[in-house]
């Protein structure tokens, strides 16, 4: 062939090797290349994350009073679309460091996300099985996902924690005391015993004046129940609790502010009139017992295995940090802003 003729033939051969790559870029709908802590990610499997990051960047904005409809536009926690590739890519490599540890560990056989949509329809066939053939079974029927990869977390958080094989197992005494130390305001404080009178009123329905003069005769009589004789038409506000550690957490659902406000009264005190958005309230504590703390002696074993999932919390953290996200990242933020809606 003449030299002229191969210079007609190369240009063609490129022609012919880019227009592959058009088609199957149009296939893969233009998922850029991604890799994360070295396992390539398909679209399949950012899709999946993205929409996870999604709801919670959605999320985030309804808690910040922000409605977001348009995902093009920044607003006061950022770029929505580059909140929701961040995230997603943050999902990922949290996956993979779970899963790359609990291999390390002998706890799976393969960290791939392949491997666990395997785990997850051998799974959903055995329950299913189970299900056909007349047996018990707990919990869901049939794991989608998202369910199974929490599930399996969680399943692989609570095997290394109680793995005394592992370097982390071990915890001293001087670290069970001063992780009690710590947590005791927080976690190990048991309820007081109370009993509260008190009045709690829509502000549009009385002047807080009026309620404030309510609260003056209560001060002199010295019983907010009695001081209500004078006021007959508040007496359809009053109410009484009796507050234990039997009864607290039903309480704390029902009457969480009532609890709130009275934390600092002692017996017989009478609180001042409190504003809180549309609500005034008017509150008594008539008795008070005052429990401290549950004994460490109670709660040790508890407060070993919070060590040990702090440890775990950590190592996860460490490798986060640690893990390398490979790609095109800005080709994968223009995916992402393309699939939202």
């Amino acid at each position: 062939m003449s030299k002229a003729k191969w210079l007609w033939v190369i240009p063609a051969a490129l022609l012919i090797l880019i227009c592959s790559a058009a088609v199957w870029r149009a296939a893969s709908g233009g998922f850029p290349r991604l890799e994360v802590s070295g396992f390539p990610v398909s679209r399949e499997e950012y899709v999946r994350a993205m929409y996870q990051a999604r709801n919670e960047v959605l999320s985030d904005h309804a808690a910040a009073g922000i409605s977001l409809t348009d995902w093009s536009r920044e607003t006061a926690l950022g770029d929505p679309c580059k909140l929701v590739t961040e995230r997603a890519t943050e999902i990922l490599t949290e996956y993979y460091a779970v899963s790359t540890l609990a291999v390390e560990r002998g706890y799976l056989a393969d960290a791939s996300l392949a491997a666990l949509e395997r785990e997850l329809e051998e799974l959903n066939a055995q329950r299913q099985e189970a299900v056909d053939s007349g047996a018990i079974v707990t919990g869901m029927l049939r794991f989608s996902l998202e369910d199974y990869m929490t599930y399996r977390a969680s399943a692989i958080r609570l095997q290394f924690t109680n793995d005394p094989e592992n370097p982390e197992f071990a915890v001293t005494e001087e670290e069970i005391l001063e992780r009690y130390q710590a947590d005791r305001d927080s976690l190990y404080r048991k309820p007081d015993d109370l009993e509260l009178h008190f009045l709690l009123i829509r502000s549009g329905d009385l002047e807080a004046e009026e309620l404030e003069s309510l609260r003056q005769r209560a001060l002199k009589t010295g019983s907010l129940r009695d001081a209500l004789a004078e006021s007959p038409g508040l007496q359809v506000y009053f109410q009484e609790i009796s507050v234990n550690a039997g009864t607290y957490s039903v309480y704390a659902r029902s009457h969480g502010d009532i609890l709130g406000w009275s934390a600092e009264l002692g017996a017989g005190e009478i609180s001042p009139v409190i504003r809180q958005e549309d609500q005034l309230c008017l509150i008594q504590c008539l008795s008070r017992t005052d429990h401290q703390y549950t004994p460490l002696e109670e709660v040790a074993s508890v407060v070993v295995q919070s060590i040990r999932e702090s440890r775990y919390d950590a190592l996860i953290a460490q490798r986060m940090e640690a893990a390398e996200v490979r790609g095109d990242l800005d080709a994968l933020y223009r995916f992402t802003a393309e699939q939202l809606p």
